[in-house]
């Protein structure tokens, strides 16, 4: 089987890790819209900009042995693999996320990171990563007298959300919640009806929803 001449490579500071298997699809998008791409061997990839950080989530799996999916031969055992993920994490600095062949090259935050035992084959290990684009910036400090505002109450989360095209638990969660970390409140309010309408949603949680659906917001 030729090999993608894309290569997805992470790293923090001089460690780096080269994915084994490349994912079947990439999203990338931002607070106000995401575009969700799938091409076959991430041969076209479509970028939108936003002002907000633009986040990025995949997911594909470490494989024990080497098979013609891997895109090299000297893989990493799944456990080094996310051990690997999982210091990098815990040390609480950006990580890079760069794809040869295309124009991502981002500065990233690990919003999280997820793994389970892979269902292809013994010892695999299928994970999921989200990522947001890691900004810094030096604020000047400027004192301000503001006016004295009387307090609003804060509006309730809708109870319901119905699916527009683009949509992601992800950005759903962003904007009921103010907090994209929050998307697995809305997964476990729904997670029976997202499964039965598309069964991959075991491997990968909420990753498969659609227009027209209506969530159950908590």
């Amino acid at each position: 089987m030729p090999k993608s001449v894309y290569e997805f490579w992470l790293s923090q500071g001089s460690q780096k890790l080269r994915l084994p298997v490349l994912p079947e699809k990439i999203e990338i998008g931002g607070a106000m819209q995401n575009e969700s791409v799938r091409v076959s061997g991430l041969g076209e990839l479509i970028f939108i900009d936003e002002p907000g950080a633009r986040e990025i989530s995949f997911a594909s799996f470490f494989p024990k042995r080497h098979t013609p999916l891997c895109e090299y031969r000297s893989i990493p055992k799944p456990e080094t693999a996310i051990s690997t993920l999982m210091k990098w994490r815990n040390k609480k600095q950006p990580i890079r996320l760069i794809v040869t062949g295309t124009k991502i090259n981002f500065l990233c935050s690990l919003e999280e990171f997820t793994y389970s035992e892979g269902e292809s084959g013994v010892g695999d290990r299928d994970y999921s990563l989200q990522l947001k684009e890691y900004k810094t910036a030096s604020p000047r400090k400027i004192k301000v007298k503001k006016p004295v505002k009387k307090k609003r109450p804060s509006k309730p989360a809708p109870r319901t959300w119905k699916v527009k095209k683009g949509d992601t638990l992800w950005a759903i969660a962003g904007k009921v919640y103010g907090k994209n970390t929050d998307w697995r409140k809305i997964w476990n309010a729904n997670k029976s009806m997202l499964i039965k309408r598309d069964s991959r949603n075991n491997r990968q949680p909420g990753h498969w929803i659609y227009p027209n659906q209506t969530l159950r917001i908590p």
